[in-house]
């Protein structure tokens, strides 16, 4: 596999050192694509039955949405903190809360939950959202970020799932995956063909995942390929110092 998987590499990055631009030269993706059973024992928590995920349908999802068929909808975040807006409730708020909020359906078009689950703490302003608190301590969505926290720690990413962009499912439908990109041209100190070959290799063979690799467009300035250059990728950078791939 290895070997099949270096000739796909360097066949991907060879156009690239055409370029004239330093930038451009030897960049590459890659995707791993898990199997369903990759992730088997870590922990997973829903708030009942009809929701679905806020944001990012993956493994790792820990914001949750449901459409009560009323005109309205409930969201279910954890993690929200008294940074966001302390004592806006009229009383004193000093550990964090897992939140659930149920409000008509356009009363969140403001809160921008989308981009920041904190943005729910802005439906204490909206008078027809009712919200409920309680500990975030204790709670299984604390488990369930840790888990993925620490999994981040030591492997360098995070998988991910579905991503709704504008105009449907481009990629991950149903799929765990992750997305790698080889820039040795950027200033930060991101690795060439032959760390990212060892570093994919490895994930793949301990995942079970499979590979696909995708070219640079030197017209378009971006990687060939669903994923395009959405944010959802890990540079090598950080997969190279993760712990459990260090030899």
């Amino acid at each position: 596999m290895k070997r099949s998987l270096r000739r796909q590499i360097e066949r991907k990055i060879y156009q690239t050192w055409t370029s004239k631009d330093r930038m451009d030269r030897g960049t590459v993706g890659v995707a791993l694509l898990f199997p369903k059973d990759a992730f088997a024992d870590a922990p997973t928590w829903t708030p009942g039955p009809g929701f679905g995920a806020l944001n990012n349908e993956s493994v790792s999802n820990s914001a949750f949405i449901r459409d009560n068929g009323d005109g309205t909808e409930t969201i279910v975040v954890g993690g929200i903190g008294p940074a966001q807006r302390p004592g806006r409730d009229g009383g004193v708020w000093t550990e964090e809360e897992v939140w659930t909020v149920t409000a008509p359906v356009e009363a969140f078009d403001g809160c921008g939950v989308g981009n920041s689950v904190q943005g729910i703490t802005s439906m204490m302003d909206e008078p027809d959202a009712v919200i409920h608190r309680e500990p975030y301590a204790g709670h299984p969505l604390e488990a369930l970020e840790t888990y993925w926290e620490n999994f981040e720690k030591a492997w360098g990413f995070q998988p991910e799932g579905e991503l709704r962009f504008e105009g449907g499912w481009p990629f991950g439908e149903g799929r765990e995956w992750a997305y790698l990109v080889c820039h040795p041209g950027s200033y930060h100190d991101e690795g060439n063909e032959v760390v990212l070959l060892d570093r994919v290799a490895r994930l793949a063979d301990l995942f079970g995942a499979e590979v696909r690799v995708y070219p640079y467009n030197l017209q378009k300035r971006q990687i060939n390929g669903p994923l395009g250059d959405t944010l959802r990728r890990t540079y090598i950078r950080n997969v190279k110092n993760a712990p459990a791939l260090r030899k």
